[in-house]
């Protein structure tokens, strides 16, 4: 079993790499890498030392503003913390230099969904459809915008557009069971339902998704089975009411 470890070993950790990089300007030692610093970031996330992970992140961002890498980690890192706003602003300092750079700009709008920046998240991915027109993942973040907006039937569409260009991507045919099932569509869910049951193993939102749709259908012993891994008794309540209210307001004509 791999044990924690101490928050002051890490802590010392990151003094020591600090005191390399000042030490290094003195010519005595030379200066971690950043494949060294980014390393060093990820055991102290794994051991559940987040601000120790988000210091070295900065450090790293700021002395490498051209890797992609490190913008992404600290933005990735930013967001575990809800400061979307500042993710925000990392991705887009580093768009400012490499403004069509897709993986910066499918980060920005999956940061953007998570703020509730539909709008804006809804533009950056149509930035990585002007140069990547067929982009399944691009199109998959439109279909969320729009279901997260309430156009259920506008993300059917984008959804749809993204299984022509990928039919084994997963991601869009789990949304587009759920954007079905909240429009109470249900023979069309069902048979998304059945075409994702390979990937339950694999995939949470999968298992979460399937859980909703049983939930939604009454049919909670089901759904608790496919949600208890992550969901305890007082967390499943909550879904079931919340799964509940949306096949009622899905049956509303």
């Amino acid at each position: 079993m791999t044990m924690p470890l101490p928050c002051c070993l890490l802590r010392l950790s990151l003094l020591v790499a600090l005191a390399a990089c000042a030490q290094a300007e003195r010519g005595t030692t030379r200066m971690p890498s950043m494949e060294e610093r980014l390393r060093l970031a990820a055991i102290a996330e794994a051991h559940g030392n987040a601000d120790v992970a988000l210091s070295i992140y900065r450090n790293a961002a700021a002395a490498a503003p051209d890797r992609l890498d490190a913008q992404l980690r600290l933005a990735d890192a930013l967001t575990a913390r809800g400061e979307t706003g500042e993710a925000i602003a990392v991705l887009q300092r580093f768009l400012a230099r490499r403004p069509a750079d897709r993986a910066a700009l499918m980060a920005l709008g999956r940061v953007q969904l998570r703020a509730g920046a539909l709008a804006e998240a809804e533009g950056t991915f149509r930035r990585v459809l002007e140069a990547h027109p067929h982009d399944a993942e691009a199109l998959n973040g439109l279909g969320v915008a729009a279901d997260l907006a309430g156009d259920h039937g506008r993300a059917q569409a984008f959804y749809r557009r993204a299984l022509e260009a990928a039919p084994a991507q997963v991601a869009a045919r789990n949304n587009l069971a759920l954007s079905l099932a909240l429009s109470g569509r249900a023979e069309e869910t069902d048979r998304l339902v059945e075409e994702l049951r390979p990937a339950l193993g694999a995939d949470v939102r999968v298992r979460h998704t399937l859980g909703l749709v049983a939930a939604m259908r009454g049919r909670l012993g089901e759904a608790r089975s496919l949600v208890s891994p992550e969901l305890d008794p007082e967390a499943f309540a909550a879904f079931a009411s919340a799964a509940a209210a949306l096949a009622a307001a899905s049956a509303s004509p």
